[in-house]
């Protein structure tokens, strides 16, 4: 009996590692990837700065406020959201922007615009 659990266990103990090691994936190599000309771009035109796209908006916010468009609730509210674009431009552009970084702040500006463009539908969007 104890000669057949000897056994047992040396079978399973040799077999584990070389299960384990049938399950490891090596590294997949794709090729070459060629390069890219720095001086050809997207073909994509430069808009304004993401510092200016934000001064913009919150000028906006402050004339449709003034004027009597938008509560000073909402007023607020797009004010701190114009500031979390501020802010996430600010940390990364730290390092500089990557491209999917930058569109990320213009969409995020985009939708922020389009929410100022149509002051009242707001309200009754948020009472839902």
């Amino acid at each position: 009996m104890r000669r057949l659990a000897v056994l047992s266990f040396l079978a399973f103990s040799l077999s584990a590692p070389a299960a384990a090691g049938a399950q490891i994936v090596g590294r997949h190599d794709y090729g070459p990837a060629g390069t890219s000309d720095p001086f050809l771009g997207n073909g994509a035109l430069a808009g304004p700065s993401i510092g200016q796209e934000v001064r913009h908006l919150r000028g906006r916010i402050e004339r449709a406020r003034e004027s009597g468009l938008i509560t000073r609730r909402e007023a607020r509210q797009l004010r701190r959201e114009a500031n979390r674009i501020a802010f996430r431009a600010n940390v990364y552009g730290s390092d500089s922007l990557s491209a999917s970084e930058r569109r990320e702040l213009e969409n995020s500006a985009a939708a922020l615009r389009s929410q100022l463009n149509r002051p009242g539908d707001r309200g009754r969007a948020g009472a839902d």
